[in-house]
């Protein structure tokens, strides 16, 4: 008891140390504002810092997380961010970006708060580059993928989602391609209304998914347009290519897959109306559950997501907005597996003052496996 008081003040000691420092600027912190002036190459950097932190409370129907760490309250994906911007010449700057996610309750070691043997940190995104209003942005490392920035950001809007699209779903978001994505060059311009993407996946190091076989991405790419049809609708389309091998180093047996995922999304932001509805198919790419290389992968699958909310001023007693909202999803697979998932849901968010938020959901599933329905409380402070 006294070992979790000391690990609950040193937990509030963090919050309160971080909250000071944004309740003085409510956004991102700016260390040092870039001002290019002559002879002072200091003044040609621009430097901000800034995070989340998410506490959250997930309780599933049914006895199917009975005992978990997720019951007790979890860490929900708190992330620290650091983005250089300085000035080179012309309209050309060398940017990097660094993204840490920390699990606070692991670092911590608050027991029965985190998932066994779970990390107390993860490098979430790190990346480098350069960019120009003329000729891009060109940028190398861990990032977001083509296809997430034009398909999977936009129904990647409430929590209890991205079941049912592609970056949510594969092997790993960080080593198939689909989410964040490891050592990936990076392209992205503007011309007229479209955002146009392109990438090259280089070759990764080995994955291993804890079941004693072994994947490696071997190289890809992806090519994505996110056209803005409007102010507030836009409609955004990629590809992402993957040639990965799974292999068992137990035996020596190897197979070669061609990792193909299409995907399609619409955001409209109607006045306060938020709608979205975005999809997916996706070849070779959904694992099947089986422990055997040669059916690892489903050949086809395909998946769908979607939200419709409105957004209520309030603006009193430190109340800025409320949300309430209808989302969903449905995941299919056409062969290589026998399943199928489809949630429905409602949730509502209040937005507070100084940054804070709160978010309830409650998501109706029907799964093959028997899934029970989801209850989900997630505080946020973002800063």
């Amino acid at each position: 008891m006294l070992t979790k008081m000391r690990v609950l003040s040193r937990a509030i000691g963090l919050a309160l140390l971080v909250g000071g420092a944004s309740f003085a600027a409510q956004a991102e912190i700016t260390v040092i504002k870039q001002d290019p002036q002559a002879g002072d190459p200091l003044s040609r950097l621009n430097f901000t810092v800034g995070g989340s932190i998410r506490p959250q409370f997930n309780n599933m129907t049914g006895d199917g997380d009975k005992g978990s760490y997720k019951r007790n309250g979890f860490d929900g994906g708190s992330r620290f961010r650091f983005k250089a911007d300085y000035y080179l010449f012309d309209d050309i700057s060398w940017v990097g970006y660094y993204e840490l996610g920390v699990n606070i309750p692991a670092l911590f070691n608050w027991d029965d708060h985190y998932a066994p043997g779970a990390n107390d940190t993860s490098r979430r995104m790190l990346y480098t580059g350069f960019q120009s209003k003329t000729w891009g942005k060109l940028t190398f490392g861990q990032q977001n993928s083509v296809y997430y920035d034009a398909v999977g950001a936009k129904t990647d809007i409430w929590d209890y989602d991205m079941l049912g699209q592609a970056s949510g779903n594969g092997i790993n978001g960080d080593y198939d391609g689909s989410y964040r994505s490891r050592k990936m060059l990076k392209y992205k311009n503007t011309f007229g209304d479209a955002d146009v993407y392109a990438s090259y996946l280089f070759s990764d190091s080995e994955y291993l998914p804890g079941n004693g076989l072994r994947y490696k991405r071997q190289g890809g790419g992806s090519l994505a347009v996110d056209y803005h049809l409007t102010p507030d609708l836009s409609w955004g389309a990629a590809w992402n290519y993957t040639r990965a091998e799974m292999r068992n180093p137990g035996n020596g047996d190897a197979k070669r897959y061609d990792q193909n995922i299409y995907g399609t999304a619409l955001s409209w932001k109607p006045d306060n109306w938020t709608f979205t509805l975005g999809g997916g198919y996706y070849q070779n790419f959904l694992p099947t559950k089986k422990v055997d290389v040669h059916n690892y992968f489903a050949g086809d699958a395909w998946g769908i997501e979607y939200l419709a909310g409105y957004t209520i001023p309030v603006s009193q007693y430190a109340l800025k907005s409320v949300m309430p909202y209808v989302m969903g999803d449905r995941l299919e697979y056409v062969n290589g597996r026998d399943y199928q998932r489809i949630d429905n849901g409602v949730g509502i968010t209040f937005q507070l003052d100084y940054g804070f938020r709160v978010d309830y959901e409650h998501v109706f599933t029907s799964s093959t496996d028997n899934l029970g329905d989801m209850n989900l409380v997630r505080l946020r402070y973002d800063f």
